[in-house]
């Protein structure tokens, strides 16, 4: 009876969607069935949907009726398991590369295919007649993976300008550490980039190779967004018992799908490898690889301090052998307290590295610092900072910038918000853990409890807060801590026994079964309802952009040219090789003006009315204010009064490229005159 039951409700559901891809289908065609014209793409949707449909209804009503099929399958294993991967990978290929995908791009659509096909790819997978649920979990994990992944290295091409608001000046402050003698600049100084040293030299060691264009510096992000979250999930449970082979790899997987969720930055996540990799070794060297932790993620980020640490006590106080016995219950102790003091330690000698350096008369600096009157400004802001995780570094990191709280809760940046995208994110994991908690899988003492829901807390809660800082919130990156630690908890309830109670478990609990379902499929679910191919724009209009700044900067030899954005034409070549002037790149005066740092922008308002620049290349600018509530609507308007405006009043667009996202502005004969606008 609960089998014919479960029939029901799964043909039910095949149903809904059947009829909503039929009502899809006839609003897309409607115009031209109306007027007696039948088009190839009907005739191809209406087919797969009845195709879909039967040998669904088959398979939960008359498994049978495939056997003979069944047979032939069975007989090269090897090759339907092949099979069942590429019809996995189908969808994904088609969404993020196939142009002609267009009539199939509705939601209902989207999911009746990709549905279809994955359970086509169980039934391959399968070797029973019958699709056993972790047939179908697997291929759904192999589909989200590919489809994610896929949609990920999409932007790999040779497109010269920028893909994204910040992708090309992204690329320029990557190269300037490994990569100086691109540029005419003085190779004894430093070029000042708005980038933390742990992202420069990570995403910078492309440019040590002699020949790194555009392609293989996209294709370096793309594997450093991609790979190190896989490999974070292979270090936690490496080595396990019952987590070898194919659990390994599928453990892996879902790793990486959970954490680019976020997505989370990869200094983060090597830390955390860091930390994972010294949790099966002895105290001392485990204590030197989260000391190595502390000290590498601090390079990249200040409020990643206590990160390192935190993991290593969690991997320790929380693992079933600290509880086996009286004697390890003590010794926990210490051990935890040896691995937070480690962490903290290698953030501490980072952080101090020069009074460090200075005391055992180490040369810190071979080079000198660039000087400007920008930089000099920007590097005494930051020395003013506070000592960190003090009052006043609190009331000066809160108080900098504004916090918009509203981007919690739907909004035009982030659709879905930072508190319902964040439980979409991790609730089916969660619920996974609670429900094998209910059945008593996990006994843990109160010290254990109090680490787990505490620790969770304070990392959610820091996450939260850094979301809702102006410039964020559009995605849930700043929640990087909070999602490595729920792996690394998740993790844990895994080596205890969360994996065996799963396979057991996913064969007669539907609570059990939606939950790791959704786990898996949820990550993907942007990608899959929202990929479509990439489009450029036709490459003589490109090529036209690239000769009319190349033409610009030819009438103007040996004058200031300054490249506000789209500085990796300067980094790979697009345009002449000539001198460079660090100062004003597009993303460090976006992060001053939100920061209402008025200070800041006046050696810039004082070259422009000098005309010091012969042509500024920039992004299309306009005098627009959005007020409050739009995409990042606050951002712009902060923008507009610091950049756009004051830019607009003493330069004029030469030529304009909106497809491409480039302008060049030279300077104006007299100053622009309009109603709500102040020159500075």
């Amino acid at each position: 009876m609960k089998n014919r039951i479960l029939k029901i409700f799964e043909t039910l559901l095949l149903l809904v969607c059947t009829i909503q891809c039929g009502r899809a289908v006839y609003e897309r065609y409607a115009e031209f069935l109306q007027k007696g014209s039948i088009v190839p793409s009907f005739i191809a949707i209406c087919g797969i949907l009845v195709l879909g449909t039967l040998f669904t209804l088959v398979l939960i009503w008359r498994p049978g009726w495939l056997e003979p099929i069944g047979k032939l399958k069975n007989r090269a294993l090897i090759l339907s398991r092949i099979i069942a991967i590429l019809l996995c990978l189908v969808p994904g290929v088609f969404y993020n590369f196939v142009h002609s995908s267009e009539p199939y791009r509705g939601l209902w659509i989207r999911i009746f295919l990709c549905g279809f096909l994955t359970i086509l790819a169980a039934w391959f997978w399968e070797k029973e007649k019958e699709i056993h649920f972790s047939a179908l979990l697997y291929c759904t994990l192999i589909f989200s993976a590919g489809f994610v992944l896929i949609t990920q290295f999409q932007d790999i091409t040779d497109y010269p300008f920028s893909i994204g608001w910040s992708e090309g000046n992204r690329m320029w402050d990557y190269s300037v550490l490994f990569g100086k003698s691109r540029y005419n600049f003085p190779q004894d100084q430093t070029i000042p980039a708005y980038i933390d040293i742990g992202r420069q030299s990570l995403w910078g060691l492309i440019y040590l190779l002699p020949g790194t264009n555009i392609v293989t510096a996209r294709i370096w992000n793309d594997i450093l967004f991609t790979i190190p979250c896989a490999l974070l999930g292979w270090a936690l449970l490496r080595k396990q018992p019952n987590t070898q082979g194919v659990r390994l790899l599928t453990y892996s997987l879902w790793a990486m799908l959970f954490l680019m969720q976020g997505p989370i930055y990869t200094p983060l996540t090597l830390a955390a490898i860091l930390v994972a990799l010294g949790s099966r070794l002895p105290l001392i060297l485990n204590c030197l690889l989260v000391a190595a932790a502390g000290f590498y993620a601090v390079m990249s980020r200040s409020t990643w301090i206590a990160a390192p640490s935190a993991y290593a006590v969690f991997l320790l106080f929380l693992d079933r052998k600290a509880i086996s016995n009286d004697h390890e219950k003590k010794m926990r102790w210490w051990k935890s307290i040896a691995l937070g003091l480690s962490g903290l330690a290698g953030a501490a000698i980072y952080m101090k590295r020069d009074s460090i350096a200075g005391l055992l008369h180490i040369g810190t600096k071979t080079a000198e610092t660039a000087v400007s009157e920008t930089a000099a400004a920007a590097t005494e802001a930051m020395e003013a900072v506070p000592q960190i995780f003090t009052p006043a570094w609190f009331q000066y990191y809160l108080g900098r910038q504004a916090l918009l709280f509203d981007r919690l809760w739907p909004n035009e940046t982030y659709k879905p918000g930072i508190v319902l995208g964040l439980l979409i994110a991790v609730l089916p994991v969660i619920l996974v853990i609670l429900f094998w908690i209910r059945d008593g899988k996990w006994k843990l003492d109160g010290w254990q409890k109090l680490l787990l829901c505490g620790g969770s807390l304070i990392f959610l809660g820091a996450g939260l807060i850094f979301s809702v800082k102006i410039g964020g919130g559009s995605n849930l990156h700043n929640l990087d801590m909070f999602l490595i630690l729920v792996l690394i908890i998740s993790s844990l309830a895994w080596k205890a026994g969360l994996g065996c109670w799963l396979a057991e478990k996913i064969r007669n609990d539907s609570l059990v079964c939606l939950s790791v379902l959704a786990a898996i499929i949820l990550p993907c679910w942007t990608s899959m309802t929202t990929a479509v191919p990439r489009s450029y724009p036709k490459a003589e209009v490109t090529a036209d952009a690239v000769e009319k700044i190349n033409q610009v900067i030819a009438d103007h030899e040996g004058e200031d040219i300054l490249f506000m954005d789209q500085r990796q034409m300067l980094t790979f070549g697009t345009v002449p090789k000539i001198p460079l002037i660090a100062d004003y790149e597009k993303k460090w005066m976006m992060d001053e003006a939100m920061a209402n740092d008025a200070a800041y922008f006046e050696p810039y308002f004082r070259d422009l009315k000098a005309h010091r620049f012969a042509a500024i290349i920039s992004e299309p600018l306009h005098i627009k204010f959005q007020g409050s509530g739009g995409d990042f609507s606050e951002e712009n308007d902060l923008f507009v009064t610091y950049v756009s405006m004051p830019t607009l009043c003493y330069y004029e667009p030469l030529e304009t490229f909106q497809d491409q996202g480039v302008e060049i502005l030279i300077p104006r004969e007299s100053v622009l005159e309009m109603d709500g606008v102040e020159c500075p």
